[in-house]
């Protein structure tokens, strides 16, 4: 006997959720609590981060980052958002309990491995030296931007102040750093409370938070079992090692979007208007880690307007009220994202993220005007029911088979297109012309390598991976639009917008692992999500299935495990943080730094931040600038140097006769080898001298005396 379509009016018939007031464990009932509160730390971490962070970037914006206000105000917010998350469930979720402490061991044991594997990416080439050395500079000074002390050097021509990520605002006499602002002043709070080492290694144990706040999200929609699979899975992988063990912003941002979401269908589960709230602050927290993250917000809109519509006449109160809770969390860390982007963030940043804000506005603007228009239609006509009465039998077949269609055109675009950047900028032509010799690939800086954006999840994850979590997206549509169930809605509307954006148009340089940075905070875990539905599904079918189901888990985690085999104890770019403290104990007090050559544009801040001297860079100094700048210094009472990492950078008219140059450090710095056709596999070294030599009144540059042996690592 078929079944009729089920309408919106259905819908809002269903059971109501169970009420937000919960009974307490009993008194005496330590073992309880223990296991409640094993069973909570996947959804507590991610509100205890965005309540701690929403306060932190407030004092950040109000120049007050400081350990005496941050720590405790901090821990404050912490504690506010934490207690929105209740230790007692309003009903089991599928599996073992003792699976959530496994979860918990898992991923404190990927936070033990990347922290000791961690990366010291502090010479800017990229983004995770930027957000390494700004939070190493918010360390020591409690507000952005960052002063540069032009006054020590003087208004001489060819000197600048800004560096790569580092750039003129408004202000000046300051540099603005590019990218939000959170992932730093996160950093800073680890150098505070233990030392610049910690510094780098905080990110290896927010991605590991990130990892425990997807199984709590994963666990939602099928068994713990398969939940832990997809953990595992993850964190095995190269991605997640990579980005994790860098500062990148993508493991933060990951932890607010899983997290959020797994609040969120906590929230509905519960029907708790407070725990809308609280899943609105924990998602609208990934703008302020990146502000391309309200992109992802767009989903909220859409909900809300969806939960309007189908809420029956006598709920409709109800459901506006967590609406609105929703809508007022989400907004509440989104305002002070965009107020930041505002002022503290270089306006070159801004002006190359216009476009993209502009159609994330548009985007905005036209969910929530549509929303509105059906959110009256369903209140005040029968038009919506008519309507999902016609398309109830054939739409949601239609919806799955559009995912199918769309995934096997996108792994098909290998063979009929090439993607191409026309107006790629000159030094990303070069840098892919680089790599496409290195690789042996035809000379075209200017391609994007966009049709290979499925084949790069098959990379990472394997084949199997990928067509799981392509039939869980088709599976997990269906249902949404056969059964219009809401709890389905925001994951599967995340993730599909994402993917089909990121896949089509990845908008990124495309050298892996570099790459699938725009992929972790919402596809990859999208996709692995629906893999372990897919398993939860197969499982549970017979013994045959789950025979079946685990025989594919053991192949979805193989893969990446073996990919990752060769380069998960390689530290990458280390040890760039002992060369930069060398030059910092080599440097007196009372110094001030010219940066020349290639340290001219990696250079600047990374000193700046570390060794709290002026700098500035010269990229080609004459023996007239180095007097006048050296003049300038020593009327502050400072004694001028120039670094550099090549005595050929020095000028003959201003080199010593005879001088005999000495490294102040020589190493062998690290790193994963970058390719465009294939995986990441292998890695590498560079060799690196850095000579410090002083400047004297008459512009000449002379060894810098030091009573420090060099520091020796080639």
């Amino acid at each position: 006997m078929s079944s009729r379509p089920r309408t919106p009016a259905a819908l809002s018939s269903t059971p109501p959720p169970e009420p937000a007031s919960l009974p307490r464990p009993l008194p005496g009932s330590a073992g309880r609590l223990a296991l409640g509160l094993v069973e909570a730390l996947p959804l507590l971490l991610p509100a205890l981060f965005a309540g701690f962070s929403l306060v932190a970037m407030v004092l950040l914006h109000l120049g007050l980052y400081r350990p005496a206000l941050v720590l405790p105000l901090g821990l404050i917010g912490a504690a506010a958002a934490g207690l929105g998350v209740g230790l007692v469930r309003p009903e089991p979720l599928a599996g073992n309990r003792l699976l959530d402490g496994a979860a918990v061991l898992v991923t404190l044991g990927f936070a033990a491995l990347n922290v000791r594997y961690s990366a010291q990416n502090i010479s800017v080439f990229r983004d995770p030296a930027a957000y390494a050395v700004t939070g190493q500079w918010l360390v020591h000074h409690g507000s952005l931007p960052i002063p540069v002390e032009a006054e020590v050097f003087g208004a001489v021509p060819g000197v600048s102040f800004y560096s790569a990520a580092f750039d003129p605002g408004p202000a000046a006499g300051f540099v603005y750093p590019q990218y939000g602002n959170l992932l730093p002043g996160l950093l800073a709070v680890a150098g505070w409370l233990y030392s610049d080492g910690l510094l780098l290694k905080l990110n290896a144990m927010i991605g590991s938070a990130a990892l425990l706040g997807f199984y709590g999200l994963v666990r939602q929609y099928t068994a713990r079992v398969w939940a832990l699979v997809a953990v595992i899975v993850l964190g095995v992988s190269l991605p997640q090692l990579h980005f994790s063990r860098n500062s990148y912003s993508e493991p933060v941002t990951m932890l607010f979007l899983v997290g959020g979401l797994a609040l969120l269908r906590e929230a509905q589960r519960r029907g708790s208007t407070r725990g809308y709230g609280l899943a609105g602050l924990v998602l609208g927290s990934a703008a302020l880690a990146r502000i391309d993250g309200l992109y992802f917000l767009l989903t909220v809109p859409l909900l809300a307007a969806a939960t309007l519509a189908i809420a029956s006449p006598e709920r409709r109160r109800d459901a506006t009220r967590k609406v609105t809770a929703l809508l007022l969390g989400v907004a509440m860390p989104g305002v002070v994202a965009m107020v930041n982007l505002a002022d503290l963030s270089s306006p070159l940043y801004r002006d190359n993220l216009g476009s993209e804000l502009a159609m994330i506005a548009a985007s905005a603007v036209a969910i929530t005007v549509v929303g509105a228009v059906a959110v009256v239609l369903a209140w005040r006509t029968r038009l919506l029911h008519r309507l999902a009465a016609a398309t109830g039998r054939w739409l949601p077949g239609v919806g799955a088979a559009a995912v199918m269609v769309l995934a096997a055109v996108a792994a098909s675009r290998p063979l009929w297109y090439v993607g191409r950047i026309p107006d790629a900028p000159e030094p990303q032509i070069h840098y892919i012309t680089f790599l496409q010799k290195a690789n042996g690939l035809p000379l075209d800086g200017t391609r994007s390598y966009a049709e290979q954006t499925m084949l790069w999840f098959s990379w990472y994850y394997g084949p199997v991976t990928v067509a799981l979590g392509v039939l869980g997206v088709a599976f997990g549509v269906h249902r949404l639009l056969r059964r219009g169930d809401l709890r389905l809605l925001a994951p599967l509307a995340m993730f599909l917008s994402a993917a089909l954006l990121y896949i089509t148009v990845p908008s990124i340089v495309p050298d892996q692992i570099w790459a699938m940075r725009r992929y972790l905070p919402v596809v990859i875990p999208g996709l692995l999500l629906a893999a372990a539905a897919v398993l939860g599904l197969l499982a549970r079918r017979s013994r045959t299935g789950m025979a079946a189901a685990a025989l594919l888990a053991g192949i979805m985690i193989l893969i990446p495990a073996m990919l990752s085999s060769r380069l998960v104890t390689v530290r990458d770019l280390v040890p760039q943080l002992p060369e930069v403290l060398n030059l910092c104990d080599n440097l007196p007090a009372g110094a001030a730094l010219l940066t020349t050559g290639s340290l001219a544009v990696t250079y600047p801040q990374t000193a700046r931040s570390y060794c709290q001297v002026p700098v500035a860079a010269v990229r080609q100094p004459t023996r007239a600038q180095l007097k006048q700048i050296q003049a300038t210094a020593q009327a502050h009472d400072r004694r001028l140097y120039l670094l550099f990492t090549d005595p050929d950078e020095v000028p003959r008219d201003t080199a010593s006769a005879g001088a005999a140059w000495q490294q102040i450090s020589c190493v062998l710095i690290s790193h994963w080898n970058a390719t465009l056709n294939k995986a990441v596999a292998d890695h590498g070294f560079d060799k690196r001298m850095l000579y410090l030599g002083e400047i004297t009144p008459e512009g000449m540059v002379t060894p810098a005396p030091s009573s420090r042996p060099p520091l020796w690592a080639c």
